[in-house]
């Protein structure tokens, strides 16, 4: 048992094992999984295999527990694991027989120790019995990214001392949401997207540099299609007026709506009414006419204060709105089985990650007398294996060669 390990040891010593090299290396490695429910399914966990063994080659961790005796060696055990991130994979060959599928991949492997633990591997369990990349985890790390558009007002009179303030709380709204680091954000104050009383993006143009949309009611998705995001913020300054009290105090009103539409189907996800009221007194208190909106001296007012808190609490419903939905995202290039999309690295897609791909209908379903359209029926393909990582987009390969998938089509995560 000793000499056997020895060889084992001294196989791997040949192997570098600086974790901690800023170089990336270049490994080739094979992975195999055993065919049970479906093909597809054993291709998944041999890729994940073959990543495994990549990783063992390029930063293998080694730990003995040796028991000892009066009278000799009881046991000798050895672990080995491995630990960091791997990019740019490509699949050299892959093959199967009557019971396995077997995967050959070459990979860049970083050498940061600081890149985060994409997984950890133990050798000694039968190949193929790793657990899917594709856990609840990754629901929550994966960053879906939101366009925040400019805020309609209901009566502009109330907001003569505050000039283009319906802009400014889009940006401001998106600057915390950049801050904040849960979601990406796509600056889209310049646009003012059409609502019904309801709140619903629901008719053909919207003001701003984009064209009119190709069908009624699927604004939100065609605007978001357009920013490449998978949300549609905006909202409604309901009331900003300002009531006269005695002894030259005066109360202000705040009350917004916010609105969040799905970017795939346009449909509303969310509706929130936040409000706030606050007294000003004319004599001693610095009124947000005096200042720039949105701007240092704006927030030490009262009424800047407010709405300092309002901007907070709407930050806090976006993210948990659109973290409860499902990650998406859109092919935006197909070549056979390899597909590109509009998600990488900066949403934390990770080599690895196994997604659900849809085919979307040509023509959108319609209501029943044909006036409004409902969104573009999703057909099922099949699972999408991410193969490479690059900071906005990603490349991955189809696990079966089902359906030729086009750009616009969906990519979705779904545990």
């Amino acid at each position: 048992m000793v000499s056997k390990l020895l060889k084992t040891l001294l196989l791997l010593l040949a192997i570098p094992l600086s974790g901690g090299l800023a170089q990336a290396q270049t490994v080739e490695a094979e992975g195999a999984a055993r065919i049970e429910s479906s093909v597809a399914l054993a291709k998944r966990m041999a890729l994940q295999d073959a990543i495994r063994q990549a990783l063992m080659q390029a930063n293998a961790q080694i730990s003995t527990t040796t028991v000892t005796s009066r009278t000799g060696v009881v046991t000798d055990n050895m672990r080995f694991s491995a630990q960091g991130r791997v990019t740019h994979v490509a699949i050299l060959r892959e093959w199967s027989d009557n019971d396995h599928y077997y995967v050959k991949i070459r990979a860049q492997v970083p050498g940061d120790a600081l890149i985060e633990a994409l997984l950890k591997a133990e050798q000694g369990g039968a190949a193929g019995q790793a657990g899917s990349y594709a856990t609840a985890e990754a629901a929550n790390r994966y960053r879906r990214k939101v366009a925040v558009s400019q805020f309609h007002v209901l009566d502009r009179t109330q907001i003569h001392d505050l000039p283009n303030i319906e802009t400014e709380l889009a940006r401001e709204l998106e600057r915390r949401l950049i801050s904040d680091g849960r979601v990406l954000t796509v600056n889209a104050s310049q646009y003012l997207l059409p609502l019904s009383e309801e709140g619903v993006i629901s008719q053909r143009r919207i003001l701003g540099a984009l064209p009119p949309a190709r069908e009624p009611h699927q604004v939100a998705s065609e605007f978001a299609e357009s920013l490449g995001v998978q949300f549609v913020v905006t909202g409604v300054i309901r009331d900003m007026s300002v009531s006269n009290h005695f002894l030259g105090t005066k109360i202000r009103h705040l009350e917004l709506d916010l609105f969040i539409h799905d970017g795939i189907s346009g449909a509303s996800v969310a509706r929130h009414r936040v409000s706030e009221t606050m007294e000003e007194h004319v004599l001693t208190d610095l009124h947000p006419a005096d200042s720039v909106v949105m701007s240092e001296k704006f927030f030490a007012s009262p009424f800047g204060r407010k709405v300092d808190q309002m901007l907070d609490r709407m930050v806090g419903l976006i993210v948990s709105d659109v973290g409860s939905q499902p990650f998406t995202a859109r092919v935006i290039r197909a070549e056979g089985n390899r597909v590109y999309f509009d998600a990488g690295g900066l949403a934390n897609i990770r080599v690895g990650d196994v997604l659900n791909t849809y085919k979307l209908s040509e023509v959108p379903v319609k209501d029943y007398p044909g006036q409004r359209a409902l969104g573009y029926t999703e057909n099922p393909s099949t699972n999408l294996i991410v193969t490479q990582v690059q900071r906005l987009f990603s490349v991955g390969e189809l696990a079966e060669d089902i359906t030729r998938l086009a750009p616009g089509d969906v990519i979705r995560f779904e545990p």
